[in-house]
């Protein structure tokens, strides 16, 4: 580390004066002239068939400017993939969740939007629900979608050695099944928009987007407008964690009733909508068998995946591919066989969440994983370091490890939260520790990965650092400007970045896949090293020397050897200097990850994170209730590039990862959500947390910036199941499905109590 100037350290995010003062602002703040804020009418039912919907006295009330139904925009869905997009922003024909969109107002104030939706009235045909995956996929199901065939918006088969062979060479077979619930993502600012067309056509929408050009696309595609008449802007955000990946239908209906007004308007979701029917992780039923020799070798791991896709085809598919890559990528194993089937229901679509199926995956693989320790009587750390992914590994599946520091994260994370001293040596309390790997620089799942940035060099020696990268609140657009100051021998002071504008920015693929550091790092770096050459070729005229013996501190251009001799770079800035200004452009396009042959074979990533987390847990007996004591969370991010923010993150992502564990879950009651706040959807508090510790481990990725991997997405995978086992560890029951909570360990500790001939009190 002493080798860098900025890499490294532990510097403020460049924004944080701007929140903490409040002068940010986010999308709730912004408010432009003549505004008219938007309501949208949502189907009571959760399937139907919309006979008639009669907006006339919406449209009589005083204050109401506009009202819109499915009749009045596109027959152009809008979804992830276009190519199997179903969703429209208003429904006209159909409604398949409660919730879904029919209608919508733009009025002078919410109060009389609010009005003018209760005016509106809809006449349904009431279809049968289905609200359970197993049930859809039955062959007498209802059609959710016509031509669908058990309500399958997808499958997948996933086969890669010789499966009978290993299971016939195994010394044992475990066959478990675990289940996974849906789970809110709980952004600190509701889903909102804001559009407005100005007198040349063009449409500007302020988004709580994490990509602004791939919804600028979606856009063009839906008011079938050309992408250059839409410019995209991100504001502010609290948060996006997957949720404000897609469109969302929010964002057309602002700008339909913005195009019909001629007048901006603003959409913003109320909690309860947010909770009530916003997309959510991907709930997956998983069943899970692997194969094993007697000294812990694993060689055989296959799997039955259903996932409940919700009522519209979003990322489903995708999702739960990425969740079988994991499932079969972590550690070794010589063969693996996993079918996955994605099955339509009426409710809420789901969507892509922190992790994108890893936290489903891990939950079963590495609760199995301590049951088998069990069993052939391994410590589970000792079970999990004898299999373990290494460095120039290419795994069953194809994926390629280039830097790997998952031996060193359970070595180090088991150390210091003392595994050996704490196993089952205390009453009541336990430690249990699960493991992570994810794509550490995005992926070619979508057929491609690339970013770019332009940087400009200023006149007074400073830097316009231009990016579509999108910083949801993790500090990326620090992280891009301690690359650029590393590369250009400047602080971080010196660096502007503008970001997430697609009037200013070049194309990025945004806040995705935890790829920002590695592919939009490698880009800025590209683009300094591309400015750095210009400036040096510059100096070297003005000093008269060699650029090679030429280097830039302080915004200082000097000799190697002889720092008083310098010559400023403000003046190599200057427009007056000579008549070639300084801009430098960076691509990085990623051609080290493969895409897949049919069968799913190949490099699904540029980089691999790993990580480790050991935590410790108290049970009570009597109440059920899970206590925890501690957290060691040790976590290859290939190199630090800032620390206070990577220390963020995985801190961020542990609290998360309790809650999926413990205290969160999307509760329906005939395809309702009825836990639509924060009093019936609990979220883990400060009070809940316990000490976090973390390690960061640096393996030093040969093709990441300055050898950093992305970081954002692992921390919240292992907590679930490092949790899961702990509490085993404790009480010995085991939880095979989310969340744990204190009935279902009771409903277990009394089932385990009557099996051993022993009352246990319980409520």
């Amino acid at each position: 580390m002493s080798d860098y100037q900025v890499i490294g350290k532990n510097i403020p995010k460049i924004d944080a004066k701007l929140k903490a003062t409040g002068q940010a602002q986010f999308l709730p703040d912004l408010k432009l002239p003549q505004m008219l804020y938007g309501k949208v009418l949502r189907s009571p039912i959760a399937h139907g068939k919309i006979l008639h919907v009669n907006t006339a006295r919406a449209k009589k009330l005083i204050g109401v400017k506009a009202v819109i139904t499915g009749e009045d925009i596109p027959d152009i869905p809008f979804g992830f993939s276009p190519a199997t997009a179903n969703k429209y922003p208003l429904e006209k024909k159909r409604v398949r969740f409660v919730g879904d969109e029919v209608a919508a107002v733009a009025a002078i104030d919410q109060d009389v939007a609010e009005e003018a939706i209760g005016l509106i009235n809809v006449e349904y045909d009431e279809l049968p629900a289905i609200f359970s995956p197993e049930e859809a996929m039955q062959s007498d199901a209802i059609q959710i979608h016509e031509g669908t065939k058990q309500n399958l918006a997808g499958t997948i088969h996933r086969e890669f050695g010789d499966i009978k062979e290993a299971f016939k060479t195994s010394d044992y077979i475990f066959e478990d099944e675990f289940e996974t619930q849906a789970v809110a993502h709980c952004c600190l600012e509701t889903q909102g928009s804001l559009a407005s067309f100005d007198y040349n056509g063009k449409l500007t929408l302020w988004s709580t987007t994490q990509f602004t050009h791939v919804l600028q696309d979606m856009l063009s595609n839906a008011l079938c407008m050309p992408p250059r008449h839409i410019r995209v802007i991100k504001t502010h955000l609290g948060g996006g964690f997957g949720a404000r990946m897609p469109m969302d239908s929010i964002d057309g209906i602002a700008a339909f009733l913005a195009k019909k007004t001629f007048k901006p308007v603003k959409i913003m979701n109320s909690r309860e909508e947010e909770f009530g029917t916003n997309r959510y992780r991907y709930p997956m039923t998983i069943h899970l068998k692997t194969g094993v020799r007697n000294d812990g070798t694993f060689l055989v791991r296959c799997a039955k995946i259903i996932t409940d896709n919700g009522a519209y085809y979003n990322q489903g598919v995708s999702v739960t591919s990425s969740a079988i890559g994991k499932l079969i990528g972590l550690y070794r194993v010589s063969s693996a066989k996993v079918d996955g089937y994605i099955v339509y229901t009426n409710k809420s679509w789901g969507a892509a969440f922190r992790g994108y199926g890893g936290p489903q995956a891990h939950f079963a693989v590495e609760s199995q994983i301590d049951m088998i320790a069990e069993k052939i009587r391994m410590d589970p750390m000792d079970i999990r370091l004898k299999n373990v992914n290494q460095r120039g590994d290419k795994t069953i599946h194809g994926w390629k490890i280039t830097s790997c520091g998952f031996k060193e994260c359970i070595q180090k994370a088991t150390k210091l939260a003392g595994w050996k001293k704490k196993r089952g040596k205390f009453k009541n309390r336990g430690i249990g520790m699960a493991s992570v790997i994810h794509t550490g620089g995005g992926s070619r799942q979508s057929g491609y990965n690339f970013s770019s940035v332009v940087l400009k060099l200023k006149n007074d020696g400073s830097i316009d650092l231009f990016t579509q990268s999108a910083d949801l609140g993790q500090g990326s657009n620090t992280i891009l400007g301690q690359i650029a100051a590393e590369v250009l021998g400047l602080s971080i002071d010196d660096i502007n970045v503008i970001s997430s504008d697609t009037d200013l920015a070049p194309p990025d693929l945004g806040a995705r896949a935890s790829r920002q550091t590695f592919t939009t790092g490698l880009a800025v770096k590209f683009a300094a090293e591309d400015a750095k050459k210009q400036i040096l070729s510059k100096a070297a005229k003005a000093l008269n020397s060699d650029t090679k013996v030429l280097a830039i501190r302080d915004k200082k251009i000097y000799i190697k050897g002889r720092p008083r001799k310098a010559l400023e770079l403000h003046k190599i800035a200057s427009i007056y200097f000579d008549e070639n200004p300084i801009i430098g452009k960076g691509i990085y396009i990623d051609h080290i990850s493969t895409i897949s042959d049919p069968n799913g074979y190949g490099n699904f990533a540029p980089a691999y994170i790993f990580g480790c987390q050991v935590i410790e847990v108290e049970v009570d007996h009597e109440t059920g209730y899970v206590k925890l004591l501690n957290v060691v969370a040790a976590h290859d991010l290939g190199r630090t590039i800032n620390l206070a923010c990577a220390e963020g993150q995985i801190e961020g992502g542990v609290v998360q990862g309790i809650g999926f564990a413990l205290t969160e879950k999307t509760v329906w009651e005939e395809g309702e959500i009825i836990n639509t706040s924060f009093l019936g959807y609990k979220i883990p508090t400060a009070l809940d947390v316990p000490s976090i510790k973390t390690i960061l481990v640096e393996s030093n990725d040969p093709n990441g910036p300055f050898g950093a991997k992305g970081l954002g997405e692992a921390p919240i995978v292992p907590t679930a199941p490092a949790i899961a086992n702990a509490i085993y560890n404790a009480v010995g029951v085991r939880i095979k499905t989310l969340p744990i909570t204190p009935e279902k360990i009771l409903e277990e500790l009394e089932k385990r109590g009557k099996k051993d001939g022993k009352k246990i009190n319980s409520y």
